[in-house]
């Protein structure tokens, strides 16, 4: 993949999806508005994801595991681990911090709170994307992907959470992989049909009638969805299957203009660095809400500005190393 070009309105709805994140972690209301960015913005990373997933052959899943599980998992644990032993250095009882906050990385999912709280969705994000190329790779039938995707979710959205229903949390919340696995699949299959309508009017009507229609029917009181893949507080299995895919394609449509925008080197610079941003905001959060109070809004914008201008400095530290090490044999 790093070798292709990269397709800028994906970039841009990552940078998107990205800053609903940021903000939906910041803003403090339980509204319509809060509730509508949830419907979406975890849904659209899961769809992404699935984008160019293809089947394999079995000797191909060792270098499928190396290629793109392994640094996943090394980014995963990498920051989790910094952020880990930030966490236990700024807390009384240090090294019970420390083991705890370990604990809590190895077991992921609902375990993972505080600074760690978004790191969930990676630990989902790995058994989903494991699990679906397995099922692309040895089910050849498309409706039989699509029955048991759905199956999948309808299981994995028929009870409250996995604590009621087996007394403690599934390691890596691999019953959320139940509704992730959806959106992946959806993504990886609506993606041509999506990619031929993106400069579509009729479609982008239709998609801007269904996603208004359900706004104003949460804003008025006729459904009330929640979609909170973390907790598994999902209280719509219909709405949940439907809402999400209308959102996100509107955000699609959306990210395909703001190309031919001035924000689009903005915009394709945030979609590529939106996992920084994802492991690191909630300990700019905690850093924040110390020194400025509960700005939800300042919190967002923090949430976004700061780990984008970390991996900015470490990319021109980088440069200036590789400058150096280029030169020193010259200057030698």
């Amino acid at each position: 993949m790093s070798g292709k070009r990269r397709i800028a309105w994906i970039d841009i709805a990552k940078a998107i999806g990205i800053i609903a994140v940021v903000v939906g972690h910041a803003y403090p209301e339980h509204d319509t508005f809060y509730n509508v960015l949830y419907w979406w913005h975890m849904p659209l990373f899961f769809m992404i994801g699935g984008f160019f997933l293809r089947p394999l052959q079995v000797g191909q899943f060792k270098t499928f595991a190396q290629h793109k599980l392994v640094p996943l998992l090394r980014e995963y644990f990498g920051f989790g681990l910094f952020l880990t032993l930030v966490s236990a250095w700024v807390t009384p009882e240090k090294w019970q911090g420390l083991a705890q906050g370990l604990s809590d990385l190895l077991y992921g999912g609902t375990h993972l709170n505080g600074v760690l709280s978004a790191f969930w969705y990676m630990t989902v994000y790995l058994l989903a994307v494991t699990l679906l190329t397995v099922i692309i790779s040895f089910v050849p039938q498309n409706w039989l992907r699509w029955l048991i995707v759905t199956a999948a979710f309808l299981v994995g959205t028929a009870y409250s959470n996995a604590g009621d229903l087996f007394g403690f949390a599934l390691p890596g919340d691999a019953d959320v992989t139940l509704c992730a696995l959806f959106y992946m699949y959806a993504g990886r299959e609506l993606f041509r049909y999506q990619r031929q309508r993106l400069r579509s009017n009729w479609w982008l009507s239709v998609i801007v009638a269904l996603s208004s229609a359900g706004i104003m029917a949460q804003q008025l009181g006729v459904i009330d969805l929640h979609l909170y893949m973390k907790s598994h507080e999902i209280t719509s299995q219909s709405l949940a299957l439907i809402l999400p895919l209308i959102l996100c394609s509107a955000i699609f449509m959306l990210a395909y203009w703001l190309q031919f925008t001035p924000f689009v080197n903005g915009l394709t610079f945030v979609g590529k660095h939106t996992m920084i941003i994802m492991y690191l905001h909630k300990l700019v959060f905690a850093i924040f809400e110390r020194l400025a109070g509960g700005s939800w809004l300042l919190l967002a914008v923090a949430g976004l500005m700061i780990p984008i201008m970390m991996m900015v400095s470490f990319e021109r530290l980088k440069e200036s190393q590789q400058r150096l090490f280029w030169l020193t044999p010259r200057l030698q």
